[in-house]
């Protein structure tokens, strides 16, 4: 009888073993439930990331390293959900959009972040160098009368940190620039909560960064005027070539490169890289 059943079990598990193989297919989310803290535990895995942005580099130049599959998505609500639906087992984007969703969708967690000493800053036309001081001039009196911290309050339900002050802005002899003279046109990509992002009249856009470049239409006496165009086209600065706007605002990332083809104003966020899992 014990001969008859080792026998059964052996020829069960190359059945099993032989159906494995026959049901093969390329890598996707690991239905195992390892515990993942940090790229590390990614090897064999799929990490979610965002298109032509700085997570999707820091993602690339660290796969060899950690053996993990990128898988490349449109926008941040692409990548975030494809972790919240199991086709994904992270994603990588920046800590405060990250730290949002976890809020809204608590079986996911941000379980790790990496230095990585970015600051968001609003572009715009090298030929405009009168809004970019505008712009500038704007933010120092935000951070100076107190506006600021309570816009960074309103979203992020504490203090601005302490070293977000800039250094004192450049000013220009040179008048702004408007795209349409009645208003402050913008560019923005949705949605990146709570930077930018539908209110629920799925109408009226609406975050971070609308509030504090409200400050800078305020300043120039018009009301601002959001665009939601491709992040890639604000980023490059052909946004302002083809006269779509006049400053990007989409929680930016500044770069050597982007500020190439398009100038930044001072810093007016720290960012860094984080991880989000579905523990």
């Amino acid at each position: 009888m014990k001969r008859l059943l080792s026998v059964f079990a052996a020829a069960s598990a190359l059945a099993l073993a032989l159906t494995g193989c026959a049901n093969y297919s390329q890598p996707t989310a690991s239905s195992t439930k390892a515990p993942i803290v940090d790229l590390a535990g990614l090897k064999g895995k799929v990490l979610a990331v965002q298109t032509d942005t700085t997570g999707q580099k820091y993602a690339e130049d660290h796969k060899a390293e950690f053996g993990y599959e990128i898988k490349v998505f449109d926008d941040l609500p692409g990548s975030v959900n494809a972790v919240l639906a199991g086709s994904a087992d992270a994603a990588i984007n920046d800590n405060g959009v990250l730290y949002d969703f976890a809020k809204q969708n608590p079986t996911t967690k941000v379980v790790k972040e990496f230095a990585t000493g970015e600051e968001y800053g609003f572009n715009v036309s090298k030929n405009n160098p009168g809004l970019l001081a505008v712009v500038n001039a704007a933010l120092t009196e935000a951070r100076a009368d107190g506006s600021y911290n309570t816009i960074y309050q309103k979203w992020f339900g504490t203090d601005a940190p302490a070293n977000t002050a800039p250094t004192a802005p450049a000013t220009s002899s040179e008048k702004p620039v408007l795209v349409d003279p009645s208003k402050l046109t913008t560019c923005t990509h949705l949605a990146y909560r709570p930077f930018q992002f539908l209110d629920t009249d799925n109408t009226t856009i609406i975050g971070f960064d609308v509030d504090l470049v409200d400050l800078v239409a305020k300043k120039l006496g018009v009301p601002q005027k959001i665009v939601d165009i491709d992040f890639g086209q604000i980023t490059s600065g052909s946004v302002f070539a083809a006269k779509k706007c006049d400053l990007g605002a989409a929680a930016i990332t500044i770069t050597p490169e982007r500020e190439k083809a398009a100038p930044f104003s001072e810093g007016y966020f720290a960012a860094t890289q984080a991880l989000l899992v579905k523990p």
